[in-house]
């Protein structure tokens, strides 16, 4: 990374059958989703085979929850293509309930993390690397907590450990769900969008292009869920990240509207020797638009311990 990003360091179930990437007819390659069933529900993966490095399970934002993985695939593959030099890589999907009266339940994101658990252990290729942006920091954070055996490696972006029902990024939940309740997702992704960037210039991340292409989530009731249920206490996990004992880096924008900075600082100076790197000219939108993001991820997975 170069002087534009500033470094500092903060501490030190039933399985479906795994999919491996395959040839199409043309010789490109091609991959898609398979469907696990989970208690009461069920979840999707994208499973890209790769070089001989420690698996990389990834898990997405909030935002994941708007849409199934199949159709994605193409999208997945040309964003996760690169990575599969050193290592598998296994995009991972929320939740979908059987019931969608039961989303809340099911999105919480302790709950969340069991179901990935048992998911991942089927899959017979960890223990893994967990690479987590958003609302799937949270429950990565309850991965490695719960599930200790089962994750190696620990990458969080744009991550918070608690939503404490006083503070702004509370609010602006709050705010959100009134209007995705409401059913106004005109008004919901142009708001999204703005929140997503560093500044007012240009729209940027996935919510930007969900405001353009789809007027409505595909599965309202899971993403509503998931706001519900991380604004619960019981969702909240700082208490417990001094009992995580594996590399972490922590990733974070410094112009974040979403996550604040602080509370991504609060996650790293809790876990006992994690790393915390900030780009001062960046959002939200870590994955996409922090300074070096891959390079700098693979450079820490491929560490030794």
């Amino acid at each position: 990374m170069d002087g534009s990003a500033a470094r500092c360091h903060v501490g030190a179930a039933t399985i479906g059958r795994p999919t491996m990437r395959r040839r199409g007819s043309m010789g490109r390659m091609s991959a898609h989703t398979d469907r696990h069933e989970i208690t009461g529900g069920t979840i999707e993966t994208l499973r890209l085979d790769g070089g001989p490095g420690v698996p990389l399970a990834v898990l997405g934002g909030v935002e994941t929850g708007m849409r199934p993985l199949a159709g994605t695939e193409q999208v997945l593959e040309r964003r996760w293509h690169g990575r599969t030099a050193a290592r598998p890589v296994v995009i991972v999907g929320r939740p979908t309930p059987d019931d969608p009266a039961d989303a809340e339940r099911i999105m919480h994101p302790r709950v969340m993390a069991d179901a990935v658990a048992g998911v991942l252990r089927g899959l017979g290729i960890g223990p893994y690397a967990i690479e987590a942006e958003s609302g799937g920091g949270r429950i990565s954070l309850w991965l490695a907590v719960d599930h200790p055996d089962l994750v190696e490696r620990l990458v969080l972006a744009s991550v918070a450990s608690e939503t404490p029902s006083d503070s702004p990024m509370a609010e602006r939940m709050r705010r959100w769900l009134a209007v995705a309740e409401a059913g106004d997702w005109g008004t919901f992704f142009s708001t999204m969008a703005k929140s997503m960037q560093p500044g007012p210039a240009q729209e940027s991340g996935s919510f930007a292009a969900a405001a353009r292409l789809q007027p409505r989530p595909a599965t309202p009731e899971r993403f509503i869920g998931e706001l519900r249920a991380t604004l619960d206490p019981s969702a909240f996990v700082s208490d417990r990240l001094g009992e995580i004992a594996i590399p972490v880096l922590v990733l974070a924008g410094e112009q974040d509207q979403v996550v604040p900075l602080a509370s991504t600082k609060l996650v790293a100076e809790r876990i006992p020797g994690a790393r915390l790197l900030i780009d001062p000219n960046c959002g939200h939108t870590v994955r996409a638009s922090f300074e070096g993001y891959d390079d700098i991820v693979e450079a820490f997975l491929a560490e030794d311990s």
